[in-house]
C-alpha cells in the first residue's frame, strides 16, 4: 500500500510502477500500474501508445490506472499485455461500482502476453514468477544490454529455475526482497523473497546490479537503508528502488 508519513519519505510512497527507457530517454514500456504510474504518464501533453506490462493484477500493481488523469482525457492510448485475461482483470477492477467509470469505454487495447515478443527494437521476453494466483516478470534486451523485472516472488520452488535462467548475465535485475530472514517463517505462501534471496539469485545468474523493488510498507527510510547495506556486503552493487528516482543498467 502507498503510506507517505515522514518515515516513508523515499521508500514506499508508491505501489510499484516501473518505466524503461533508452539511453536517450524515450519509453520503451511500463511494467505494472500502481500509484507510481502518475509520475510516468502525466507529463504527457500529446497523443502517445504506451505499452503497460503487467506482472499481475493484485491492487497494488493497478491502482494508478483510477486516477491517471491522461487515460481519463485520452491523451495516451494504453497497450497492455499481462497473463491471463487481461480485459477481464482490469476490467472489473476499474469499473463501477469501484469506479465510476469503465476503463475498457477508453483508449485501451489489450493482448495476451507472449513468451517472447518485441517492442520495436526491444526484445522483451516473459518467464512465470511464484506469486499468489499467479504472476510473471520481464526481461528486456537491447544492443547487449539487458534488464530484468521481477517484482513479487517467492523464492524456494521450481519457479526459480526460469527466473535464474532469465535473469543470466543481466545488467540489472530489480527483484522482490521484502522480507527479513527472521521475518520469512511466518509469511511463507504470501509470495514474497527475502533480500538474502535475492542477492543469491543475482550472484548465481552473475548480473551486474540488484535493484530491490516490493519494500514492506510498515519498514521505514532508514530500516530500508540498514537492509541495503547488510546486502552489499554479500552483493556490492546493491540499491533500492525509491519512488521517482532513476537507475542505469550500466
Amino acid at each position: 500500500m502507498p503510506v507517505g508519513t515522514r518515515e516513508f519519505v523515499r521508500f514506499g510512497g508508491d505501489t510499484t510502477c516501473y518505466s524503461v527507457h533508452r539511453d536517450d530517454g524515450r519509453l520503451v514500456a511500463i511494467v505494472d500500474a500502481g500509484t507510481g504510474l502518475r509520475l510516468a504518464l502525466d507529463h504527457l501533453t500529446e497523443s502517445a501508445q504506451v505499452p503497460v506490462l503487467l506482472t499481475h493484477y493484485h491492487w497494488d500493481h493497478i491502482q494508478g490506472l483510477s486516477m491517471c488523469a491522461p487515460i481519463w482525457n485520452r491523451t495516451v492510448t494504453l497497450d497492455f499485455h499481462g497473463p491471463f485475461d487481461t480485459r477481464a482483470a482490469i476490467g472489473e477492477a476499474i469499473s463501477p461500482p469501484w469506479f465510476p467509470v469503465s476503463i475498457v469505454d477508453m483508449d485501451v487495447n489489450f493482448h495476451p502476453v507472449e513468451p517472447s515478443f518485441r517492442l520495436d527494437d526491444v526484445n522483451v521476453t516473459s518467464f512465470p514468477l511464484n506469486h499468489p494466483q499467479g504472476g510473471v516478470g520481464y526481461r528486456f534486451d537491447l544492443d547487449g544490454e539487458s534488464i530484468v523485472v521481477a517484482t513479487d516472488h517467492e523464492a524456494g520452488t521450481s519457479l526459480d529455475g526460469p527466473l535464474l535462467e532469465a535473469s543470466q548475465g543481466a545488467d540489472l535485475l530489480v527483484h522482490d526482497a521484502q522480507y527479513l530472514p527472521d521475518e520469512i517463517g511466518a509469511k511463507q505462501g504470501w509470495g514474497h523473497s527475502t533480500w538474502e534471496q535475492a542477492v543469491k539469485l543475482a550472484g548465481e545468474a552473475g548480473v551486474r546490479k540488484v535493484l530491490f523493488a516490493s519494500h514492506d510498507p510498515t519498514r521505514t527510510d532508514d530500516d530500508v537503508d540498514d537492509l541495503v547495506q547488510r546486502a552489499r556486503e554479500r552483493f556490492p552493487d546493491t540499491w533500492a528502488g525509491a519512488s521517482g528516482e532513476r537507475y542505469s543498467s550500466r
